[in-house]
Formats: C-alpha cells, sequence, structure tokens
C-alpha cells in the first residue's frame, strides 16, 4: 500500500509537495520552503500566508489550523 500525500511530512520528514491541504488536528512545528503555504484558523481567518521571497520558513501552526501548500517542500512535527 502506498503512502498518501503529505503522510511523510506529517511524521516529521521533508516531503516535496505539489498541492496539499494539511487539517491541523494537534499543535506542530511546520517548516516550509517553496511557492505558497497559505495558514488558516479554525475559523477560516487568514493567519499568514509564506511564499518564495520568504525563503525556509519555521512557523506554529495549531489544532484546527489548515495549511494549504502548493509546490513546496514542507515538514511538520509534533511539539
Amino acid at each position: 500500500m502506498s503512502a498518501k500525500v503529505g503522510d511523510k511530512a506529517l511524521s516529521g520528514k521533508w516531503e516535496d509537495i505539489g498541492a496539499h491541504v494539511f487539517e491541523i488536528t494537534e499543535d506542530m512545528t511546520m517548516t516550509f520552503e517553496g511557492r505558497s503555504c497559505n495558514i488558516e484558523d479554525g475559523e477560516g481567518k487568514l493567519v499568514k500566508a509564506l511564499g518564495t521571497e520568504d525563503g525556509q520558513v519555521t512557523r506554529e501552526v495549531l489544532a484546527g489550523y489548515r495549511c494549504y501548500v502548493m509546490r513546496a517542500r514542507i515538514k511538520l512535527e509534533k511539539k
């Protein structure tokens, strides 16, 4: 059985993502580098938009957040 998109990133390892929405279920530390990552809170309000101009960025993402990732390298680590 093959792994789903995002499984590697959610296990704390770098994963190259074409396009994926991460539904954050617990507080995590996200490291992102790539084209686009829009982070929304549980109410759908934009928390932060990250892009290529930001370089490699580490951010805290909370349970209930959604991370819309496009053409990027990302990893998420449990706190």
